[in-house]
C-alpha cells in the first residue's frame, strides 16, 4: 500500500451518530465495537455529593448518542437497528447524518483538558473572572458540583471565597 493510499483509505472514513436505547449507551459501544466499528462514547468526570461525600464518577455527555466511525459502504452501518442497545442511525430523510471528523477530534481534545483540570488540595489556582480576576489562590475543596473554596490572601489574612469552578484554571 502506497501513502497516498492510506490517506485515501481514511478518507472513506466517516462519523455517525447512533441514537442509542435510554441508559444503554456503553451496551451499544460495546456491541458496535465488537462489530468492528470505532465507536465514540464521549464522557465527562463529574463530581457529585452524595450523603455529605464527595464521589467521582462517569457520566454519559450526550445521553441517547454516540459515535460510530466506519465506511459510507460498511455492512455495519445496517446492523445498527439490530444491535443491543442501539436503537437506529440519525437521520435527515433517507440518508445519515455524517459528523465532520474535526468536531470529534475537538471533542476528545476538549475532554481530555478537562480530566487533566481537576484540583486538588493546595493546588496553586488564578480566578479568571469577576472581582477577584487574575488573583492567585490555593484550591481548599470543592462546594458542590459547581463550586469550590479556595483560600486568598486579602489584607495579610487567608480568607476563604466561594469560586465557580469554571471561574478557574491551574
Amino acid at each position: 500500500m502506497m501513502a497516498g493510499e492510506d490517506v485515501q483509505a481514511d478518507n472513506d472514513l466517516n462519523w455517525y451518530v447512533v441514537l442509542t436505547k435510554p441508559r444503554q449507551e456503553n451496551r451499544a459501544q460495546r456491541h458496535l465495537a465488537e462489530q468492528g466499528g470505532e465507536v465514540f462514547l464521549p464522557l465527562l468526570t463529574v463530581e457529585k455529593l452524595r450523603n455529605g461525600k464527595r464521589l467521582t464518577q462517569q457520566e454519559v455527555m450526550f445521553p441517547g448518542y454516540l459515535f460510530l466511525r466506519c465506511r459510507a459502504q460498511s455492512p455495519l452501518l445496517n446492523k445498527v437497528r439490530s444491535t443491543p442497545g442501539a436503537r437506529m442511525l440519525l437521520r435527515f430523510g433517507n440518508e445519515p447524518v455524517v459528523v465532520f471528523a474535526t468536531l470529534v477530534d475537538n471533542l476528545r481534545d476538549r475532554l481530555e483538558q478537562h480530566e487533566t483540570t481537576l484540583f486538588s488540595e493546595q493546588q496553586s489556582v488564578r480566578i479568571t473572572s469577576g472581582p477577584f480576576k487574575d488573583y492567585q489562590a490555593l484550591f481548599k475543596q470543592y462546594d458542590g458540583e459547581q463550586r469550590a473554596i479556595v483560600l486568598i490572601n486579602l489584607l495579610n489574612k487567608q480568607q476563604e471565597l466561594l469560586v465557580e469552578l469554571n471561574h478557574l484554571s491551574a
